[in-house]
């Protein structure tokens, strides 16, 4: 059976947990990470020299950084729909889906540390507006989700990041295709039971 070294409440985790349950892969979750098995140790470092969650384990294979394990499953169980056969299509999802990790929850990351430290002043708050801002004009394109008319490995990357737009305090502009689009998301119960469980 695979395992998946991490814990419910790590954002980077919880899209591994949401394309399990979008496959419907069944899996054994190793608690690890903050709070739970030390990352720092020989064994754990073994498997992935960065120690960080999550790790996947299939057999032999021992998979990390979260974006990679989302492609390995999606190839390993061949969910086509998720990331697509076509190399056009699955280079437009792999690109939103970097996007996603580097340029759209870093300074949301940020920004939250920073306010949940009491920082009063919102550095990061320009680059988080213009992020989403931008993936709202994404979202009005495709009409549905960000890579296309269909869930994929992108609104999965995504999602977390979304999610905690939405509990972003003070002043936001208006960004009505998000707010559609996460609703369209909540639909998921993937998304429910492992997303937008988040804080």
């Amino acid at each position: 059976m695979i395992r998946v070294f991490g814990r419910r409440n790590s954002s980077n985790a919880a899209k591994v947990f949401w394309l399990l349950d979008e496959i419907g892969q069944d899996y054994e979750l190793v608690p690890t990470g903050r709070g739970f098995a030390p990352t720092d140790t020989p064994k754990f470092l073994a498997m992935n020299p960065h120690g960080k969650v999550p790790v996947l384990q299939d057999g032999d294979a021992v998979v990390w950084e979260s974006n990679t394990v989302l492609r390995y499953l999606a190839s390993r169980f061949r969910a086509a729909g998720l990331w697509p056969d076509d190399l056009a299509l699955r280079a437009r999802v792999d690109g939103w889906m970097d996007w996603a990790s580097i340029s759209l929850a870093p300074p949301l990351t940020r920004l939250r540390k920073a306010r949940a430290a009491g920082k009063v002043e919102d550095a990061d708050l320009p680059a988080v507006i213009a992020a989403f801002a931008l993936l709202d004009g994404q979202i009005g394109r495709t009409g549905a989700f960000i890579a296309g008319s269909a869930l994929s490995l992108a609104d999965i990357t995504a999602a977390p990041s979304v999610h905690r737009w939405s509990l972003l305090a003070g002043d936001r502009p208006a960004l009505p295709n998000l707010d559609t689009y996460a609703a369209r998301l909540d639909a998921f119960p993937g998304y429910r039971r492992h997303i937008a469980s988040l804080n």
